[in-house]
């Protein structure tokens, strides 16, 4: 079965069947410089794969893993533990983005449209919209930001209103409640608290060709005059090449691009100035993690091969480096079975 990433908004619809082995949370790699390593996996007959991830702080975060057309699961990092959650889903959903504020303000967007909120004892449904939903930002529990098929809205705490100006963007990153960098298309857009404004980083990208068509993937706003997106050329079978914009304040550039790789995933810090990059090159895909210091962007060493390993997103909590990513590895592309994976940066 081709397993197919979230994103691309192509549920998978071979149910899983037996019983589910829940491995535990395994300790920190030996090696004295830190290193990414298998953190918790989630296997048994069937597709499982972690989709999406939130974190916090080191010891707090949020990942949902589904399998087949079963409900997806939500499992909480707490401590050095990862455990699984009740979470209201619906069978044959996958949540596609998740965010967080705080331990007790963590939001999950899905496929079929579910908004669900985490208030630090329970999950409950907030809104179903009609059509998918891409992604969210959560700076409060009465500050949230959806973007999706319907559009882009905003949750106050009470009701949700529609902004056309942001129509077509993807995802976002804030710095504040009248700060918010998004993306979409081959645009990146700034909320300034009244309205998006869009600027088309069309120029910045591969020119499209009959068999390749640019777009945006991600994006991270540390400061106003520090912004990074990433990038596609969306090259047919394999994707790609990809490409890292920067904003200084005043203009966009391109900082940094690989040929050889694909489809970026999202972009997230690594805690030290750096970025983390999780990248899908190829059909069903590989997955691989790219990092990018001191302008220089870089393939690292993950637990798994490219060929036996998919990515779908990665987070980092606040005043740390201990970043995480998720997706799933396999023994091949003809497997019959994968297993849910999240990884973990640190020593």
């Amino acid at each position: 079965m081709r397993m197919i990433s979230p994103a691309r908004f192509l549920l998978t619809t071979t149910a899983a069947a037996g019983a589910v082995v829940f491995a535990a949370a395994m300790p920190a790699a030996s090696a004295a410089s830190p290193s990414w390593h298998t953190a918790f996996t989630v296997s048994g007959s069937g597709f499982h794969e972690f989709t999406a991830v939130t974190a916090t702080s080191a010891s707090s975060a949020w990942a949902f893993e589904v399998a087949g057309n079963k409900a997806p699961v939500a499992y909480q990092l707490s401590g050095s533990s990862w455990k699984s959650h009740a979470f209201p889903a619906r069978s044959g959903d996958i949540v596609t983005a998740a965010a967080s504020s705080s331990a007790s303000n963590v939001w999950a967007f899905t496929f079929q449209g579910q908004v669900l909120r985490f208030n630090g004892s329970s999950w409950a449904a907030v809104k179903k919209f009609s059509k998918p939903l891409n992604s969210g930002v959560a700076l409060s529990s009465t500050d949230v930001w959806v973007f999706g098929a319907t559009g882009t809205w905003h949750y106050n705490g009470h009701s949700w209103t529609h902004f056309t100006s942001g129509s077509g963007l993807n995802g976002g990153s804030a710095l504040s409640a009248s700060s918010i960098w998004a993306y979409g298309g081959t645009s990146v857009a700034h909320w300034n608290g009244s309205t998006w404004t869009k600027t088309s980083v069309a120029g910045l990208l591969p020119k499209n060709t009959e068999l390749s068509h640019s777009f945006m993937a991600g994006i991270y706003a540390a400061s106003a005059s520090n912004v990074y997106a990433v990038g596609s050329g969306g090259r047919q079978d394999e994707g790609g090449p990809l490409v890292l914009l920067h904003y200084n304040g005043h203009v966009w550039s391109r900082v940094a691009e690989n040929t050889s790789l694909g489809d970026p995933q999202a972009v997230i810090p690594d805690g030290s100035g750096g970025l983390w990059i999780p990248v899908r090159t190829g059909f069903p895909g590989d997955g691989s993690m790219e990092h990018y210091s001191h302008g220089t962007l870089s393939s690292v060493k993950l637990p798994f091969s490219p060929p036996h390993l998919l990515l779908f997103g990665a987070a980092i909590g606040a005043h740390t480096t201990a970043a995480l990513a998720v997706g799933y590895s396999r023994t091949s592309f003809n497997a019959k079975t994968t297993t849910a994976v999240i990884f973990r940066y640190g020593t």
